[in-house]
């Protein structure tokens, strides 16, 4: 037989000219023709396509060949979150809530150990903590070196700083003011305290960090800070085991002051930098200010309590001393939840 599109001769058994490539649906042989009496063949039944499940698109069926198998459809499993439990968000608070009670409960009754352990006590807990702190530093971890640099400035620097003026202060105010004094104190723990020390630790935070090419996220503020404070808080704790007993090294392990102080002065200092980039020197001077403000605020609050609650009548010693302990228990937990929140919300100067 022939193609009717191109006239070429085919074997009488082809579906398809191999010619031209057409079906040869309408070419029908003699000898089928006469078998099935001349009744209309479909052609075109041996092109139709097997109707598929899958979502693939197959290629059409052909006669002949074995049909093809539908394809399952693999569905992935979601993704399971996990979430945190109440026990797991509050396990932290719970255990700076026992610690502080317990180092402050074991300082109250004289310490345990003797003058290794008190050592310990006094420097493991601040290393600890800038540990931590530059772990929280995930988006870019400050230079170790000028880390290391603001520790020693903070604990030699500021130490000695802190000693030379607070020792003029005092013989000024002790004129003024009988020593143990309700006003005494108060001036005592907010000025010659908390401003003095405050204000050298800005110092050689300002002058060591403020045009570093590292310090270029808001974090970083924080970071400094409290290395600078935990330097000087080391040392500090050190120097007041001189002549005291073990008892002060525990005391003094349960509220790391210093570091919580540098948190609030680091969190306004790296938003004083927010702001002096973008051209705003009042804003970021205003900032600065702001973090030195609250610094020194709980720091004489701190304080105060502890001196006034040495000198002032048994009922107020005693309300002095439960002040104490609240205020370290919610500074402690408030130093942490505040420093989660900065790390997390860390952006770029």
């Amino acid at each position: 037989m022939f193609c009717e599109n191109c006239g070429s001769q085919v074997a009488d058994h082809a579906s398809f000219c191999p010619e031209c490539g057409k079906p040869l649906a309408a070419v029908e042989p003699e000898e089928v023709r006469q078998k099935r009496g001349h009744q209309p063949y479909d052609y075109g039944q041996q092109m139709r396509p097997v109707q598929m499940t899958s979502p693939v698109q197959d290629q059409p069926q052909m006669q002949g060949q074995p049909q093809a198998q539908s394809r399952p459809v693999i569905q992935e499993p979601p993704q399971v979150v996990q979430k945190q439990t109440v026990y797991t968000r509050k396990l932290p608070i719970i255990v700076i809530i026992l610690l502080t009670l317990g180092f402050f409960g074991v300082g109250i009754m004289g310490g345990i150990g003797g003058l290794g352990l008190s050592m310990a006590t006094a420097t493991i807990p601040g290393l600890v903590l800038i540990v931590l702190i530059y772990r929280l530093d995930r988006i870019e971890p400050e230079p170790v070196g000028l880390l290391v640099k603001l520790f020693l400035l903070g604990g030699t620097v500021g130490i000695i700083g802190a000693m030379s003026i607070g020792t003029g202060l005092d013989k000024i105010l002790v004129m003024v003011f009988p020593e143990g004094s309700f006003f005494y104190c108060l001036i005592d723990a907010f000025i010659v305290a908390a401003l003095v020390e405050e204000l050298l630790k800005y110092m050689i935070l300002r002058i060591c960090t403020w045009k570093h090419p590292a310090f270029n996220y808001r974090f970083d503020g924080v970071v400094y800070s409290t290395t600078v404070a935990i330097g000087f808080d080391i040392i500090e704790d050190l120097l007041f085991m001189i002549g005291s007993s073990a008892g002060t090294a525990f005391s003094r392990a349960a509220f790391p002051g210093h570091c919580v102080f540098g948190i609030y002065m680091g969190y306004y200092y790296g938003q004083a930098k927010t702001f002096e980039l973008k051209g705003d020197t009042a804003k970021a001077a205003a900032m600065r200010r702001k973090g030195i403000f609250i610094a020194v605020g709980l720091h004489g609050l701190y304080d105060f309590c502890c001196m006034y609650g040495q000198s002032a009548p048994d009922l107020v010693a005693v309300l002095m001393v439960l002040a104490v302990i609240v205020l370290m228990t919610v500074l402690n937990v408030t130093a942490y939840k505040n420093i989660k929140k900065y790390a997390q919300e860390d952006t770029q100067v």
